[in-house]
């Protein structure tokens, strides 16, 4: 009688190459399965790394949600005006910049030329910070006046909107004389100030926070005739009585601190003498120099003391 099939030696033998080759089947599958996961993985996390390192600044967030038809001239000036950089109107000076290539329209201030072309490409021809020249986006901006106050005017056009800024001032010294015209400080604190600025912040200082601006300024009446319609006034110490010709001939040390104001009515000269205390309220258009020894000009005054 033959022995059962799984009695026999070799059949174990079958069964055990046939199970091993199952098993090892299985392991390489899932190595096959499990590598693409990882993969994944690691594609994940370095889709989110950058994103994070590429995550915009506030700056350009603003700037990418304001619409391109938001960047005109007009919009521009609007925005640095808000902000306190321009206080001057703008005038339409299109015509004088007729033949740019990409002309909109342009705009001027005392402060800055506003110039909206087209393209960004046209804007970026003018792109100069040494020259005070920005260009943003299609708007090209020549700041005439606040230099020193250039990275808010650049920063408030890539916003496209208003911001409040805090004034950048070149020195503290520069600070004292901005703040002494603000608060609307006498003729000498203003102009002894004024005089002790670095050379090269005098310029600067006076476009953008003296030129045109009202002030009150007192002294002593040195001249009522010399200058049919104007009075000259000294405002610095020790008046002994020099007239105009003296002052601007023999004693040129004083002009830097005589200021000469042209009046709105030239008849209030009657009630006034030579040598009395006078207060004037006044324009300020031309500064005094010390080393060149130049008096200071004002105009449309009044006489308010």
């Amino acid at each position: 009688m033959k022995k059962p099939i799984y009695k026999k030696w070799w059949f174990w033998l079958v069964v055990v190459i046939v199970v091993g080759g199952i098993f090892g089947s299985q392991n390489g599958k899932t190595g096959e399965t499990t590598a693409p996961a990882t993969k994944t993985a690691t594609q994940k996390e370095t889709e989110v790394k950058a994103s994070i390192e590429t995550k915009p600044t506030e700056t350009e967030t603003d700037s990418q949600n304001v619409s391109s038809e938001d960047y005109t001239a007009d919009n521009a000036y609007t925005w640095l005006k808000d902000s306190g950089l321009i206080s001057s109107e703008a005038k339409d000076v299109t015509e004088k910049f007729k033949g740019s290539e990409g002309l909109v329209k342009a705009l001027r201030s005392d402060e800055a030329d506003i110039i909206e072309f087209e393209k960004d490409e046209n804007a970026a021809k003018y792109h100069n910070p040494n020259l005070n020249s920005y260009a943003v986006k299609n708007i090209y901006i020549l700041i005439k006046k606040g230099q020193d106050n250039a990275d808010n005017f650049v920063k408030i056009l890539e916003s496209g909107k208003a911001l409040t800024v805090e004034t950048l001032y070149a020195s503290d010294e520069q600070k004292k004389v901005a703040e002494l015209i603000e608060s609307d400080a006498d003729f000498l604190p203003t102009v002894e100030a004024y005089f002790e600025l670095q050379k090269d912040q005098k310029s600067s200082t006076w476009d953008t926070f003296m030129a045109k601006k009202i002030v009150t300024w007192s002294g002593t009446i040195a001249d009522l005739d010399a200058i049919g319609d104007s009075l000259v006034v000294y405002g610095g110490e020790n008046y002994n009585g020099e007239d105009w010709l003296t002052i601007s001939t023999e004693k040129k040390d004083m002009m830097p601190y005589t200021f000469i104001v042209e009046l709105k009515n030239k008849t209030v000269k009657d009630g006034l003498k030579k040598g009395n205390q006078v207060k004037l309220k006044a324009s300020l258009d031309s500064r005094g120099d010390k080393e060149l020894q130049f008096n200071w000009k004002l105009y449309e005054g009044e006489v308010v003391e």
